[in-house]
């Protein structure tokens, strides 16, 4: 791994995490949760890749195959990836805003203690049991939802660092003043980055990142 080229201004300010799949060892978190629960979830996948469905339904038609699954099971303990810790440790003595863009779902909210933002999908629960679902992040969108929080923060683009490794990454890739690709699905992920690094865990990450904003 080398070590990050001399950072050009403005300095950075924020980085913008991808949830499944990088601080997470599961690339869906919707996947996961059909395993847990039992449910196949592929006709709903195929329609809406077929564009029969838009996102919303895809992701209504999944909830209802959940309808009524307790919380306590929805939430339960997962494992993240190794070195996360070592990661938010290195965000927050840069000083960065630390920000999570993630289509997964709500449950990996145990994570959110890292994040000054965790925008995801919420699971909706009545009585303790899955009801519906609150729909914030597509897997086309994200990029537009990590813009309002730029703009809320007052953070350009180029201000920064955008880490992901699935197709739904590639608009804020591009965007961010930096961008690290982390266990890319494809090539096409890792030419949108600047970096690319795969690993099992993320001490390679937090190190890169650490140097990258020290050169600033």
């Amino acid at each position: 791994m080398k070590i990050p080229p001399q950072a050009e201004a403005p300095r950075f300010k924020a980085v913008i995490l991808d949830v499944d799949g990088v601080v997470t060892p599961f690339r869906s978190a919707w996947q996961r949760l059909h395993a847990i629960l039992g449910t196949d979830g592929s006709l709903n996948r195929t329609l809406y890749k077929m564009g029969l469905i838009n996102y919303y339904e895809w992701a209504l038609y999944d909830t209802l195959l959940w309808h009524g699954a307790p919380r306590r099971l929805v939430e339960a303990y997962f494992q993240t990836t190794r070195g996360l810790e070592e990661l938010c440790k290195v965000l927050k003595e840069a000083g960065v805003y630390i920000i999570a863009i993630s289509a997964g779902l709500g449950y990996t909210r145990a994570l959110s203690h890292c994040f000054h933002f965790y925008v995801v999908n919420d699971l909706i629960f009545q009585g303790g049991a899955v009801r519906t679902v609150a729909v914030s992040v597509s897997d086309k969108n994200k990029d537009a939802v990590a813009e309002k929080v730029l703009d809320l923060l007052g953070v350009k683009w180029e201000e920064a660092v955008a880490v992901g490794d699935g197709d739904a990454d590639l608009p804020m890739l591009r965007k961010a003043g930096y961008s690290i690709a982390f266990n890319p699905v494809s090539e096409e992920v890792a030419r949108a980055a600047k970096a690319v690094i795969r690993a099992e865990t993320l001490y390679p990450l937090a190190k890169y990142i650490k140097a990258l904003l020290k050169t600033q």
